[in-house]
């Protein structure tokens, strides 16, 4: 098998470097083929150099004395107008959560809006061709970078350029760089003699997919990737792909900061937002300062060195910018360039349906918001982040109006997240404190699990250590470590425990609502049975499986392995005679419980588009359980449900059941199923197949309710079988995600009967009508309220008294039969007068509490050596061992 790697696929295409690299307009312009003699790389260009382009190592030469002010939106007009002149459709931005990819989350470049995976294939779906995007992407690897380099973002627009399927259609390298050419020469204003192509090889991670690069450089500043992906690998072998992709990334901010000749691209992209905070921040703008820094900062890359801070002391002594000037005037700048990015690559996210958390790519957005956070309280910039993303979303209105519909969404997450954060500094400064007081060393794995387990950013650490006269060393690339965190999965346990031989697909009879079937049987061994067709519903999208009867015998799992459906029977049927291969089978299905999922399955995607309905178009499915007794459904959300947005979920649902819907499954390619219904189409994160099954709900008069991608029972010309939804609890699965649990159909009966049955067992015992019990309780619980209350002002007097009548000590250790509560009451009520009290009750339960320099816990475990409980500096408690 050929072993593949970029490095030895650089040096083949370098080889035959007139096959993928050479194009007529090098010939015909004069670009020579040339090799740098720092990094080695090949590269071509008009001007007599011996060095590539790279920022490593060339300084940045096209920073204006004037800079021409041009706007985001005004500026994508020109781009726009040069490619549709020149032959190309223009379409809107695809979502930056890639829906339609199961092994990304968040959009990383455009060619991902068009590729599809099946099966471990990849293939194109594309409305037009050739086209450009505006698409928006994310990446979360060069954090530490953004505000400081000067060109990385971790938002950004890669105007993508695309086509598709050469030869049959679209066009190959020569006409991509004839239009590369001209725009740059024409458009951006470039000279010929500036321009630098390097030659690279793009491939995706496992090479699945492959080709040469033609990287366009002037003055230092890459400003676009032309990748031609030419090839295929499969089972060791590497062919041509029959239908060639032209992936051509234009970097939109360094194409604007180009333009513009700012010193650096934020000045560029965000002119408008930082001329106005500037002004009312007081921070002043040395363009002098910022241009003999920027000159030099692009070989300022957390990524590819390993030691930043002696990067940056390299980059003072070319500058002459000393370190105090460093951190008082350019890094309270960097930050705000900061705090623009992110507030931005949140505003994208959020608008897009995504929202930070603790897992998956949430927590890439909590990390960039709460480093925004750390920066607004750092410096304390007067920055209110739901004002700052209003003015971002009113200067891109005119080419993303959709983010000044979602800012509502946006001022919410924010201020929850701003909440949590509060808190979670409070909680941290403690955690930091003690463990400074403790002496216990503060590196990088401390640093990244004080993040990930408590929320404390690098820079609030920082600050905390720096209060208390301690240094600590932060790794530049402690945001990289971050958010390489355990995101990995737990594998889904195995139900299938033996191999099974090669067997042909087994027919589904169960998409047709069959419960019965005459079958032969293909394979059996010890409880595992497989037919050649089957009424089974296996397990799959959140449905249990159907259960029933085989010739008699308990069916009590089915599984699906492949194109092959597994019957778990409840006993071992290897050997018996009418379970032998060739056999007949007589498959019957449960019919009650096939009802009950099919209810519950129906009432699901009717509680999904409610959730987007009620609380927003974020509310995406993101897990599903639909069972016998009841069902369940994960949604994306920032907060705790109420009560109130329960019930108006619950009510909205039951109306669409009452007013009546129209349930119906259909065939549908899956690009005119995406043009039809949009990527909502994939909650649930259905696997965008070639050919999809798309369940819709609509209303009676034709609307649209819900359209999915989705391969189990439904309620098709059977509607009835819901009856009516009853939401019976909710919770907090985890960050980010909540859980509404729900009946429906016979199950809801079956809730309602149970409710009332214990109504009617709870009012003789609590003397009440079963109408009266919920007032009953509420007066119950407010006298048990008032009896507490009295409690608590017994043992607050009474723990004045005895300290009274204590002799006036510093240490006490004392043996005091009596409640917990009265223990602590009367610790607090001694350490107010003295320093320690360890308070000891019928030697099994120890109070301590402390107002000296030594801590509760270390007195507790001096006075009495068998305390084995826990506390802190003030407080202690536990029993004894």
């Amino acid at each position: 098998m050929m072993e593949l790697s970029k490095e030895s696929l650089r040096e083949e295409f370098s080889k035959k470097y007139k096959d993928y690299y050479s194009t007529e307009l090098f010939d015909r312009e004069g670009f020579k083929r040339r090799r740098c003699k720092i990094c080695g790389k090949y590269f071509w260009s008009i001007e007599e150099r011996d060095v590539c382009d790279d920022p490593s190592h060339t300084k940045y030469t096209f920073f204006k004395e004037e800079p021409q002010n041009i706007g985001y939106v005004d500026f994508w007009k020109k781009f726009e107008e040069f490619f549709r002149k020149n032959g190309h459709d223009v379409i809107n931005r695809y979502p930056v959560v890639s829906r339609w990819r199961q092994d990304l989350y968040f959009t990383i470049a455009s060619i991902q809006d068009f590729q599809r995976i099946e099966n471990g294939m990849m293939s194109f779906e594309y409305p037009s061709n050739p086209l450009i995007v505006p698409q928006i992407c994310l990446r979360f690897s060069d954090i530490e970078n953004v505000g400081i380099t000067g060109r990385h973002f971790t938002s950004f627009m890669m105007a993508g350029q695309h086509s598709f399927n050469w030869p049959s259609e679209g066009y190959w390298r020569d006409r991509t760089i004839e239009l590369n050419f001209e725009f740059l020469t024409k458009v951006l204003g470039v000279k010929k003699e500036k321009l630098v192509y390097h030659e690279d090889v793009w491939a995706m991670g496992d090479f699945s997919e492959f080709g040469p690069c033609l990287e366009s450089f002037s003055q230092g500043n890459e400003l676009v990737n032309s990748v031609f992906t030419q090839f295929q690998y499969t089972n060791g072998k590497v062919s041509e792909l029959q239908g060639k992709v032209v992936d051509v990334g234009w970097g939109f901010e360094r194409l604007l900061w180009f333009y513009t000749g700012y010193e650096n691209a934020y000045e560029a992209v965000f002119h408008n937002e930082l001329e106005e905070l500037r002004k009312k921040l007081g921070i002043k703008f040395d363009r002098k300062l910022f241009h003999d820094f920027s000159m030099a900062a692009g070989s300022l890359n957390v990524d590819e060195v390993k030691d930043l801070g002696k990067l940056e002391k390299e980059v003072f002594e070319k500058t002459g910018i000393t370190k105090e000037v460093y951190k008082n005037e350019l890094r309270p700048l960097q930050a705000l360039y900061s705090i623009l990015d992110h507030t931005r690559t949140l505003l994208f996210a959020i608008s897009d349906g995504a929202l930070p958390s603790n897992i998956g790519g949430g927590y890439n957005l909590r990390v960039i918001l709460r480093r925004a956070f750390s920066f607004i309280d750092e410096y304390k910039f007067d920055i209110n982040i739901v004002e700052l993303a209003g003015k971002i979303a009113k200067s891109l209105y005119g080419l993303y109006p959709e983010l000044s519909q979602s800012l509502d969404t946006f001022s919410k997450v924010i201020d929850i997240e701003r909440e949590r954060y509060e808190r979670s500094k409070e909680h941290a400064k403690r955690i930091v404190e003690d463990m400074l007081y403790k002496k216990k060393e503060i590196g990088a794995k401390e640093i990244k699990t004080l993040y990930e387990s408590h929320g404390v950013t690098p820079e609030f650490l920082k600050s905390i250590a720096e209060e208390k006269g301690v240094s600590i060393e932060v790794p530049e690339n402690i945001y990289s470590e971050i958010i390489e965190g355990d995101f990995a999965k737990k594998e889904k346990e195995k139900k299938i425990k033996i191999e099974l031989p090669q067997l042909p697909k087994t027919e589904q009879l169960y998409y047709s609502f069959a419960t019965e079937s005459k079958s032969t049987i293909l394979f059996v061994k010890e409880n595992y049975v497989v037919l050649d067709k089957t009424p089974f519903y296996p397990e799959g999208g959140g449905q249990e499986a159907d259960k029933g009867t085989i010739n008699g015998v308990e069916v009590k799992d089915v599984q699906k392995a492949g194109d092959i459906i597994v019957h778990i029977m409840g006993e071992n049927v290897e050997g018996r005679k009418e379970f032998m291969q060739g056999s007949l089978a007589e498959a019957k299905v449960d019919i009650e419980r096939r009802n009950r999922l099919i209810a519950h399955h129906t009432a699901t995607h009717l509680i999904s588009a409610t959730c987007r309905e009620i609380l927003g178009k974020h509310a995406w499915q993101e897990g599903s359980n639909k069972g016998f007794s009841k069902a369940h459904i994960d949604v994306a959300h920032y907060d705790k449900l109420s009560e109130e947005e329960l019930r108006k979920i619950e009510k909205r649902a039951n109306e669409r059941l009452f007013n009546g819907i129209k349930v119906s499954v259909n065939e549908m390619e899956r690009g005119e199923a995406e043009r039809k219904f949009g990527f909502s189409i994939y909650q649930g994160h259905g696997v965008p197949s070639k050919r999809m099954r798309i369940v819709t709900i609509y209303t009676k008069d034709g609307q649209l309710i819900d359209a999915e991608a989705c391969g189990g029972l439904h309620a098709v010309n059977r509607e009835h079988l819901l009856g009516i939804i009853k939401i019976i609890g909710s919770s907090r699965v985890h960050d980010g995600i909540v859980r509404i649990e729900y009946v429906a159909g016979p199950a809801a009966l079956d809730y309602f009967e149970m409710e009332d049955s214990q109504l009617s067992k709870l009012s003789p015992l609590l003397n009440l009508e079963k109408e009266k019990i919920y007032d009953g309780v509420v007066a119950l619980k407010e006298k048990q309220k008032k009896l507490f209350d009295d409690y608590k002002d017994a043992v607050e007097i009474a723990s004045k008294k005895i300290a009274e009548q204590m002799e006036d000590r510093d240490e006490y250790v004392i043996e005091l039969d009596a409640p917990v509560e009265l223990m602590r009451s009367l610790a607090s009520e001694l350490t107010s007068k003295r320093k320690c009290v360890v308070l000891v009750k019928s030697k099994s339960y120890v109070v301590c509490m402390s107002s000296s320099d030594k801590s509760a816990i270390d007195f507790a475990k001096s006075k009495i050596p068998n305390f084995s409980g826990g506390g802190s500096k003030k407080v202690a408690e536990g029993r004894l061992s």
